[in-house]
Order: C-alpha cells, then sequence, then structure tokens
C-alpha cells in the first residue's frame, strides 16, 4: 500500500523527461522517489491509501479509483496533478514493454488536460470519469470501459472523445447495447472499422448525431432510441 500524493511543478517536469527518455529506452526506471521525495510530490490534505492492483479492465480501475476517491475526498480527483501521480504509480500496467519497446503515446495520457473532453484520453482518469457519471448503472458504458487499461481502444476514441455523448446515458446504453458482446465481455467483431460501413460504430455516431437535430436524446431511454435507428443496425442487436 502507498500513500496518495500529487506531484508538483518539479514533478511534473521530472514526468514529462522521463515519458520522452523511456519512449527511445524502454528499460529507463521511473526518476528515483518521484512518488513519494518531496522534491517532486505533496501530501493530500487527507489520507488515502493505494494498492498496487493489477487491472483486468477500465471497468475495474475505474471502479477501484471511485472507491478510493469515494472516501471523502471531495474535489482531489479533479486535480491534474493527482491523476500523474497515479499515473507514475501504476507505470508498468499502463505502459507495458511489448517486443521489447515501451509506447507511452501523447501527454494527455498521462497528464490530463484543461480541456474537459481530453480529460477522456488520461488512462486512468478518463475511465474513472465515465464510470462516475454511470456509477447507478456502470454496465451501461460497458462499450468504453470493457478494454485493458492500457489500450483504450476506438470505441473510447469515437465516444469518449464526444461530450455529448459520453455524458448520455441513451446513447451509451445504445452503443454498449449494439456493440459489446455480453459474453465475452469484448467489442463484437467487426463493429469498429476505419470504413463507415452499415451498423458500424462510425455510422453509429453519424445517425445519432443526425437524430440529435430533431430529438431530446437527454431525455430518451436506451430502448426509445436503439428502436429510433435505422435497419442497417440490426445485425448488432
Amino acid at each position: 500500500m502507498a500513500q496518495l500524493r500529487k506531484l508538483n511543478e518539479y514533478g511534473m517536469n521530472e514526468l514529462r523527461q522521463f515519458l520522452a527518455t523511456v519512449a527511445e529506452f524502454p528499460d529507463t526506471p521511473l526518476p528515483t522517489g518521484l512518488l513519494t521525495s518531496e522534491e517532486t510530490s505533496e501530501s493530500l490534505p487527507i489520507t488515502l491509501e493505494i494498492e498496487a492492483k493489477t487491472f483486468a479492465s477500465r471497468m475495474e480501475a475505474a471502479q477501484y479509483l471511485y472507491g478510493v476517491f469515494s472516501a471523502g475526498a471531495s474535489g482531489l480527483d479533479r486535480i491534474p496533478e493527482v491523476w500523474s501521480w497515479l499515473s507514475c504509480f501504476f507505470f508498468d500496467q499502463l505502459c507495458p514493454k511489448k517486443n521489447g519497446v515501451r509506447k507511452p503515446g501523447e501527454e494527455a495520457r498521462w497528464i490530463p488536460s484543461g480541456h474537459a473532453f481530453r480529460y477522456y484520453r488520461h488512462l486512468l482518469a478518463g475511465p474513472y470519469l465515465i464510470y462516475k457519471s454511470f456509477r447507478d448503472e456502470p454496465s451501461c458504458a460497458g462499450i468504453v470501459l470493457c478494454g485493458a487499461v492500457d489500450t483504450p481502444g476506438d470505441f473510447v476514441g469515437q465516444l469518449a472523445a464526444r461530450q455529448d455523448f459520453v455524458q448520455n446515458k441513451a446513447v451509451m446504453g445504445a452503443a454498449t447495447t449494439l456493440y459489446l458482446n455480453s459474453e465475452s465481455g469484448k467489442p463484437k467483431r467487426g463493429a469498429s472499422p476505419t470504413e463507415r460501413k452499415p451498423g458500424t460504430l462510425r455510422r453509429f455516431v453519424d445517425v445519432v448525431n443526425q437524430l440529435d437535430l430533431t430529438w431530446d436524446l437527454h431525455s430518451m431511454a436506451t430502448g426509445e432510441l436503439v428502436k429510433k435507428l435505422p435497419g442497417e443496425f440490426a445485425v448488432y442487436m
């Protein structure tokens, strides 16, 4: 167990330098003391314990972190430096070495952007915020929470990047109903090609945007929205 902290300005710069270095030299360790040193991090107003867990999915990570922040930590989940500290704490899981290479990707995956929709690109804050929005029924957002924490996938890129979508229970529920295989817990095969083929994810985005011009999608139930989709989506129902 470790005590949750937040990176300070010097620690954030150290993280940025580390991410740039580890992409080229994958065996580079995290800077010594980055998570615990007073030079690179600060304590929080309350004590929150973090366990070095291994998460089977974004859903599991989000559920765990929601439990941590729910323990009287009001407002701490909106501090970018807290999420950057968590990124470092779970670094090996968020950026595993594959074929001897680490690919940390864009900075927004590690340091949340000030723009709300870009928060969803963060590998931990993203699934957490989705889970928090759908905490009464997190399975409704299963299609964007089913993947591995290090590889969010195309469904996250297409749906979570659109704030009107990711905060809409009917839209997320419809996407989950269409594209999540309830038995395997994974997206259905062929649902997210790069082309806009009938019934696929990109067509879903187009159609929902069209329906939003006429209907109040926020007032709909998942089933109502599914019924309004054209026949091309029947193959995924």
